[in-house]
């Protein structure tokens, strides 16, 4: 078989049934699903559902519980927690973070070193530019009023919700607690901190309406 010789990968992949591809390092779970045609990488993946012609790049971790639809590529250095759910054809480039319980759906795009908390929820076709985030906490806080380290009972998840076919700009960030409508785009470094209407371009600090797209525009 062919060596993948391209620098991280120096020794042959494992050939599985469906031309599944399987780099001899990588660790699966052993309840896995993965579909025909897709290549792992030297990775670890727990307990998932990955559909068919995906990626699975060096290094990226995977929990228990993750779903990927058909073409979908996870690119290196990634880390998708538990009971996440990734639709079809959708890319996630390096060192992208993905939080428990979040849905991203069909067709999107999320470029280099994102996180996309717990509580977010994105529709079909969202961008979102490198180093863009979202956040799910208002009044982020280490500690408790009585000094103790805080834990996952107290703190209240702010959600937020992006519409279909929506763009983040490079750098721009989500406050929790927002919606953003479909086919809005936020310029780069943009810190928006309420509701955008669908169609709206938002650009500043904070975040204001600028423009909408052609077939937006209010009535």
């Amino acid at each position: 078989m062919k060596n993948f010789d391209d620098g991280f990968n120096k020794q042959d992949f494992l050939l599985f049934d469906g031309d599944i591809k399987v780099h001899p390092g990588a660790v699966i779970g052993c309840s896995s699903s993965i579909g025909k045609n897709t290549k792992i990488f030297n990775c670890i993946i727990g307990s998932v559902d990955i559909g068919k012609g995906c990626i699975i790049g060096n290094y990226s971790i995977l929990e228990d519980g993750v779903k990927i639809g058909d073409r979908s590529k996870i690119w290196h250095y990634c880390h998708i927690r538990d009971d996440v759910t990734i639709g079809k054809d959708c890319n996630l480039g390096d060192y992208v973070f993905i939080d428990s319980g979040v849905t991203i759906g069909n067709g999107t795009k999320i470029q280099n070193y994102v996180p996309v908390y717990h509580g977010v929820t994105l529709e079909e076709g969202v961008f979102f530019g490198p180093n863009s985030l979202t956040t799910n906490d208002k009044v982020p806080r280490s500690r408790t009023a009585d000094g103790k380290t805080k834990s996952g009972d107290d703190w209240f998840v702010g959600s937020i919700h992006i519409g279909k076919d929506a763009s983040i700009g490079a750098g721009a960030v989500l406050i929790a607690g927002i919606k953003i409508g479909e086919k809005a785009m936020i310029g780069a470094g943009a810190v928006v901190t309420k509701d955008v209407p669908p169609g709206a371009v938002v650009v500043g600090t904070p975040a204001r309406i600028m423009k909408y797209v052609k077939g937006y525009e209010p009535k």
